[in-house]
Formats: structure tokens, C-alpha cells, sequence
């Protein structure tokens, strides 16, 4: 049985080839347009319920977002990495400057800008820190190493996800 969602609330769908799409295993996939007004998709939902109910969430969210917020959260997600981490470093205090920030500096300022630096932080998935990684490996930096850029970086995206900055994307 398909339900229908309201006009304009996205659409769901599976994206397989099979003969008999509706009766195949092959997951839902959901499209709607976010904040900017471009398209996005969201894939891997087992049922239609699992799929309209995730779209319910994201259109409900975008209403009860202020517009003030939502302006807000959309400029902070435009922001190039490079920019943001400029502005995030100075905020650190549990970092010793003697060590610990020299070592944060030395990974922002030598892998992570040159690497990732000008990537706005809305486009950042997992594939490409994936991708990142595999550089760091491929350029020759130590397993430890790679850690300790690994988690700078980590520990910059989750501070730019905790204000809001993929939040855009509803």
C-alpha cells in the first residue's frame, strides 16, 4: 500500500532495476530540497514507513526552525574549513599552549588546510575524510600521526555539527 505525502514534502523511491520494484529487498531512498533550496537524497530506509517518517522529521524540523537560526546555521555551513578552524582554535582552552596546541596547530596548519582547508563545511561526508585519510596514508604519515590529525579533525567537525552547520541541510 503507498502512501502519498503532501505536495512539495519530498518524495520517496527505490532506486534499484529490478523487474518488481515493489516487492524487491532493495532499500528506500528519499529526496527533498534543503535550506538552500537544492536537492538532496538520503538512502537506506527498509520500508515506506521507515522513509516517510524520516521525511515527516526533517519537514517538521525545518518549521519549527526560526528563520534567524536557520540564516544563522546556513552562513556557518557555507564557511570553508580553513576559516572555521581559524576561528575554533582560540576557543580551546583545556589545550596547554606548550604542547598539545602547538601539536593541534602544526596538524590544522600542515595537513588539514592544505588537504581540506577550502571545502565548505556543508560538504564534508564521510567519504571524504575517508579520502583524507587515505592521502595521509599514501603521503607517507605514520599510523600515530594519522590519529592525531584524525581526531583534530574529528574534534573540528563535531564542534562545527554541534552549532548547527549540517543541520542546514533539512
Amino acid at each position: 500500500m503507498a502512501r502519498q505525502l503532501p505536495r512539495g514534502r519530498g518524495s520517496f523511491f527505490k532506486a534499484c532495476g529490478c523487474s518488481r520494484p515493489t516487492r524487491c529487498p532493495c532499500p528506500y531512498a528519499i529526496r527533498f530540497r534543503y535550506a538552500l533550496g537544492r536537492q538532496r537524497e538520503e538512502a537506506g530506509f527498509g520500508t515506506q514507513d521507515d522513509a516517510i517518517e524520516h521525511l515527516t522529521l526533517i519537514y517538521a524540523e525545518k518549521k519549527r526552525t526560526a528563520p534567524s537560526v536557520a540564516e544563522a546555521r546556513r552562513e556557518l555551513g557555507q564557511q570553508a574549513i580553513a576559516e572555521y578552524a581559524k576561528q575554533w582554535r582560540p576557543r580551546q582552552r583545556r589545550m596547554t599552549e606548550y604542547s598539545t596546541g602547538w601539536h593541534v596547530d602544526s596538524s590544522i596548519d600542515v595537513h588539514i588546510v592544505p588537504r581540506l582547508g577550502s571545502r565548505k563545511l556543508i560538504s564534508v561526508m564521510p567519504i571524504v575524510v575517508e579520502r583524507f585519510l587515505d592521502e595521509l596514508e599514501a603521503g607517507g604519515a605514520g599510523r600515530g600521526n594519522q590519529v592525531n590529525i584524525f581526531h583534530t579533525l574529528k574534534t573540528i567537525l563535531r564542534d562545527a555539527y554541534d552549532k548547527g552547520a549540517w543541520r542546514t541541510a533539512r
